[in-house]
This record gives structure tokens, sequence and C-alpha cells, in this order.
């Protein structure tokens, strides 16, 4: 019993199809989940369709996803998602765990986040990763803050997302940086990037696609993904090597097709030997007017050259032809990539939010 009412954490299972007495549940964990966001943002920026829901968790075959919810007198109030990387020497698990607001401080989120790392130890995993997200709005300046190992950022120190992590043993690892990018970018602002990218990657040229990878590039830039968790900044945080091939290019393209959020991608590769060096991704919503900027890599060999420059700027210039009702970009880095940040800011991104990532070792 927590307060008045009676709490139970149950799976909930993934439904063959929407709109039956088997998907009711599922569809019911949306719908919080959808309230959540609402009331987090203020807005409808991470408000999904129980559609775009499924197609993410169906995908399973390099991520096992399970999903949990508490339950109280019947009403849906809360989830846990445990993902688990499937590598064979993956030892970390990542948990999302949210509780509606009207019955936090009732010991819900502390039976969601037990009930994850139980899932966590069952299957062998010693290093877990939760999250806290802090809309810029929320940030008092000057207020006392926690801080990662390695960045500039602090999440506020009063917030009851942060306090709930530290009192269940979890240590800060990693900040990141959302921020938010208004469209069209200015003209003489573009046009002064460019010239300057161009100037310093005279080797390079950039590729872009839509959807899916060229079959004659699949293999490169599959190759130029795995560099995700060699080369960018992680040194507070646990995170397993990711193997890309092909098929999981194929897959991953699919998943955000069904989604409904296919992506724009446009590489740079290096003339003299054919080598991609750098990328960057953007998902573009079917509707909407807002989209969201995913990967953004330079493989280490290549850096100083502008490429992540010259790629965001080209796969801009592609998505106001392809999508010219899309006005906000949002983006995410880690706090102490300043290469990447410096980028961001010449480009006139602004601060969206923190977000926290929560380590903790299972013993």
């Amino acid at each position: 019993m927590l307060g008045d009412g009676h709490v139970t954490i149950v799976r909930i299972p993934l439904p063959e199809r929407l709109g039956t007495p088997e998907s009711a549940a599922f569809e019911e964990l949306v719908s919080v989940m959808n309230g959540i966001a609402v009331s987090l943002w203020g807005n409808d920026d991470f408000v999904y369709t129980a559609e775009a829901e499924l197609a993410s968790f169906r995908a399973q075959e390099f991520h096992e996803k399970l999903l949990f919810a508490a339950v109280l007198d019947g009403a849906v109030v809360g989830r846990v998602v445990a993902d688990f990387p499937l590598e064979e020497d993956a030892v970390t698990a990542t948990l999302l765990v949210d509780v509606a607001p009207a019955v936090r401080g009732r010991g819900i989120g502390a039976l969601l986040l037990a009930k994850g790392e139980e899932l966590a130890a069952d299957g062998g995993r010693t290093a877990v990763s939760a999250y806290t997200e802090h809309p810029a709005a929320t940030i008092r300046p000057g207020g006392d803050v926690v801080r990662a190992s390695a960045g500039s950022s602090g999440l506020p120190a009063d917030s009851p997302d942060v306090r709930f992590a530290l009192s269940h043993g979890y240590r800060l690892g990693q900040i990141e940086r959302s921020s938010e990018l208004t469209l069209p970018l200015d003209p003489g602002r573009a046009a002064a990037l460019l010239a300057d990218a161009v100037d310093h990657s005279r080797d390079y040229r950039t590729i872009s696609w839509w959807r899916h990878a060229p079959d004659e590039l699949a293999s490169a830039f599959s190759a130029l993904k795995e560099r995700m968790t060699v080369d960018v900044p992680h040194s507070g945080i646990a995170l397993d090597d990711e193997a890309w091939t092909p098929e999981r290019v194929r897959r991953h393209e699919d998943e955000l097709i069904e989604r409904g959020e296919p992506l724009l991608v446009t590489v740079a590769q290096h003339i003299p030997s054919g080598e991609l060096a750098a990328y960057t991704e953007i998902a573009v919503p079917d509707d909407g007017d807002k989209a969201e900027q995913y990967d953004t890599l330079v493989a280490a060999a290549h850096r100083g050259k502008r490429l992540g420059t010259l790629v965001k700027l080209e796969n801009l210039r592609r998505l106001s032809d392809l999508a010219p009702r899309i006005h906000r970009l949002l983006t995410w880095n880690a706090d102490e990539n300043a290469p990447m940040l410096a980028v961001n800011d010449a480009f006139g991104f602004r601060p969206h939010a923190l977000t926290g990532n929560w380590q903790k070792t299972l013993r």
C-alpha cells in the first residue's frame, strides 16, 4: 500500500495490432506518457502516437526493451522501460522511469526503479544508466547545482528528480545539452558559414539521401556509425561498443519510417580516398513544425576541417526543400563536447534543456 491506493507493477505486452482489447493497456500507457511529456515541456514536442511507439518497441533485434507499468487502483500511472543492448559483451542497461505528476511523492518511482534494476541484474548487467530532463525555463541562474566530472553545466540541486537519483545511489555521469534552432537559417549567416567550411574542406564533398542510404554507401556508412560509441565524449558514462552492419542500418531506417520520422542524412566524403569522414542525421516527422537532429559525427582522423559545419549546412538546405514547414530543429550534445557546441553556437542554436545521464553500478 502507498498512501491511500494500491500499486502493482505489471508487464505490458506488445500487442499484435492496435484498437483491440489486447492493446488497451499499451494504448493507455502511451496516453499517460504523452500527458507526462506535456506537463514537463508545456507543449506537444514529445507527444507520440501509439503507432509510433509500437514501431519503436517492436524493433528488438539489436536492443531488447522490456516494458512495465505502475497501476494504481486500476489506472496506469507510470512506467519503466529496461533497454538492453544485445552485443555479445554488453554490460549496460538503460532505465527510463516516469510517473504521472498527480501521484508523485508516493513511492511509485522507487518501485519502478527497483523493478528496472532487478531486470538489469537478472540480465547480467552491471552498469545502469537513468535519465532526468530539465527544460531551460526551469533552471534558475545562480542556484546550487550538481555537476558531472566533465563539462561546464550543472543540474539544479533542488530538482525532485535530481534528489531522487542521488537518494537511490546514482551519480551524475554526464550532462547533455539540448539546443533549439529557428529555421530557416539566416541567409547571411549560412553563406558565411559555408564559405569558411568550404575553405577548410576542399578535399571533401557532401552526399545526401532521404529515407535509405544508397546501396553502394551502406557498408561505409555503417562503419562510420560504429564510431559513435568510440569517438564521442563519454568520460563519465559506461557505453557498450555497437556493431553496425549494412543490415542494421536498413533496420534502423525502416524503424524510423514506421515511426513516421524518416531520416535525412548528409555525409562528407574524402575525395582522394573515398572514405566517409562525417555525417549528420535529421529525423523528419510526417507532420508538425519541429524536427530532431540525431547523430552528428566527424571521425577523429578528419577533424579540424569544418566537416561538422559542412554536413549540417547541407542537411539544412535539403530539409528546407523537403519539408519547408519545419521551423524548429532540436539537437543534443554532450556538455563537454566543446567543438560541436561551438558549431551549434555559430549556427544560432539557443538553450532548450539539460539532460542528466545518471550512472549506477550493480554489485
